[in-house]
């Protein structure tokens, strides 16, 4: 089945916040904590407008399940803030599909070459994933979310 890219709101908020909790290794490891609200939710999306970022929700299909949630900034190098997928999508290769869903979107708007943050130091890493999608660097910055900074590894693809 195909996969869609919609634009996210606050009225997504609960959902989102669905997909956060299904991982809670996630949000250890990246906000220190072990679950999020719609409030919280919704301040991000806000947060994240106000930066730039366009938010998506990922379906199965048109108007199907809702399998990720990602944020993205546009621009000759884009920026992939964002690519968390609901614990019951993972292990289907849907990360992948995913990927090449936001890298097209990102395409089509003229970007060349896109970025992610890679978090450091937590079991499931998913540097190995975007290693294999083709994404390299070494480049290292901290990262603060949620008032919680964290090492990560800055990798680039080019598209």
């Amino acid at each position: 089945m195909a996969l869609c890219l919609r634009p996210a709101g606050g009225r997504d908020a609960a959902v989102i916040a669905a997909i956060y909790d299904s991982n809670p290794d996630f949000l250890a490891h990246h906000l220190g904590r072990s679950r999020v609200d719609e409030a919280f939710l919704r301040a991000e999306l806000e947060e994240m407008a106000r930066a730039g970022f366009a938010s998506f929700l990922i379906t199965e299909g048109t108007g199907g399940p809702v399998v990720a949630a990602a944020d993205v900034r546009g621009g000759e190098t884009a920026y992939l803030s964002l690519l968390i997928l609901a614990r019951a999508a993972q292990g289907r290769g849907l990360g992948q599909r995913c990927a090449a869903l936001l890298e097209e979107h990102l395409r089509s708007g003229g970007s060349r070459r896109v970025r992610i943050d890679v978090v450091d130091g937590h079991p499931g890493s998913p540097l190995p994933f975007w290693q294999r999608l083709g994404y390299a660097g070494s480049q290292r910055v901290n990262l603060t979310w949620g008032g919680k900074t964290s090492s990560a590894r800055v990798l680039y693809k080019t598209l």
